[in-house]
């Protein structure tokens, strides 16, 4: 990975618009506050807070059927989780983390700009796309998650990199700002997906790239089975085909679908339609 610092291109706090208005934030000693719309958003660690609520007492049952993320932060990148979930919903021929990465990466390399990096986890894959004409912004529900990003970030001298905790129907972020947008292992579980995939495009300029992986109904693990298909979407997952998907993004400003199959498991990039 690359040791990076951080520049004055696209980086820190006062990138940040109020989600609710989307204009600039007044940045405080402990928050940012917005003078349009009198709201004001608490930092604690150093994360922006824009989601008000603790997952666990929401009244978003979405938000509240999260709760287990925080208590995965630590072993989300480990022999513990990963490989475990990709073999289930997956299947044998599911890529490693270590080769959707790459491809992601892959993905994105053309791009000199931001890259927004929805529901990062604890920066899984932003730590790798980072660069110093690169910078990353992770958003993430998850207080757990964000903050064992930081950690690792700080660990591994990757510093390009900035998170905010920010639900995807509401980014903080100006129409237009992002070069590059990466959705690694959770857009099948947001509870609309074409809602989701057009704020992305919003704050998306004409032509940039989305790259994503996400689970679809493959040859591998329980998702080639109809009944495993049923069961994760009670549990509230989406289990996307490839026409859906392409229809997905055509209805939410993006073209130029390129999927990718391995067992179960969809890699795909995209990009943001010209307006």
């Amino acid at each position: 990975m690359e040791l990076i610092e951080k520049t004055a291109l696209a980086s820190g706090i006062e990138v940040y618009v109020c989600p609710a208005c989307k204009r600039h934030l007044r940045h405080e000693t402990d928050s940012l506050r917005c003078d349009t719309c009198s709201r004001e958003y608490a930092i604690n660690h150093g994360i922006p807070e824009f989601v008000s609520e603790d997952l666990w007492r929401s009244k978003d049952p979405d938000l509240r059927r999260m709760t287990a993320i925080d208590k995965m932060a630590r072993i989300y990148e480990t022999k513990l989780w990963y490989p475990i979930v990709m073999a289930v919903f997956g299947g044998a021929r599911s890529p490693s983390m270590a080769e959707l990465i790459r491809k992601v990466c892959r993905d994105i390399e053309p791009a000199s700009g931001a890259v927004l990096d929805v529901a990062c986890g604890p920066g899984t894959f932003g730590r790798h796309a980072a660069s110093a004409s690169r910078p990353v912004f992770g958003i993430d529900v998850s207080r757990g998650m964000l903050r064992q990003g930081a950690a690792y970030s700080a660990k591994e001298g990757v510093a390009n990199i900035d998170f905010a905790r920010a639900r995807v129907e509401a980014l903080p972020f100006e129409n237009g700002f992002f070069d590059a947008a990466i959705c690694c292992g959770s857009l099948h579980l947001f509870a609309d997906t074409t809602v989701a995939l057009r704020e992305i495009a919003r704050v998306m300029k004409p032509g940039a790239i989305l790259s994503v992986f996400t689970f679809t109904a493959g040859d591998g693990g329980i998702l080639k089975y109809h009944r495993g298909r049923e069961w994760s979407r009670k549990h509230g997952m989406h289990v996307f085909d490839l026409a859906e998907m392409k229809q997905y993004l055509a209805d939410s400003g993006f073209e130029g679908f390129r999927p990718e199959v391995a067992g179960s498991v969809l890699q795909f990039s995209a990009l943001r339609r010209a307006s």
